[in-house]
């Protein structure tokens, strides 16, 4: 199946969530981690589990979802 939809998740420090939301991301979908600070390793473990990883210095849950847009390029994008 061809990829459809990105999905955009903004991450400050949520390396003990994203092997969650990340293992049960359906065909079609690409994870994109937005990084936004984190201390815990979370662009690691989103890397390892098959994320796009984008970083964004600019702290912010709207500045992190602007860099994942922007990172973005399947027809249909999801945050």
């Amino acid at each position: 199946m061809a990829r459809v939809t990105d999905v955009i998740l903004p991450a400050l420090d949520e390396a003990d969530a994203l092997p969650w939301v990340l293992e049960r991301m359906p065909e079609g979908y690409r994870p994109i981690v937005v990084d936004n600070g984190s201390s815990d390793g979370s662009a690691d473990v989103a890397r390892r589990l098959g994320a796009e990883v984008v970083t964004e210095p600019r702290r912010g849950f709207g500045s992190a979802c602007f860099a994942g847009l922007s990172a973005a390029d399947a027809p249909f994008v999801a945050f």
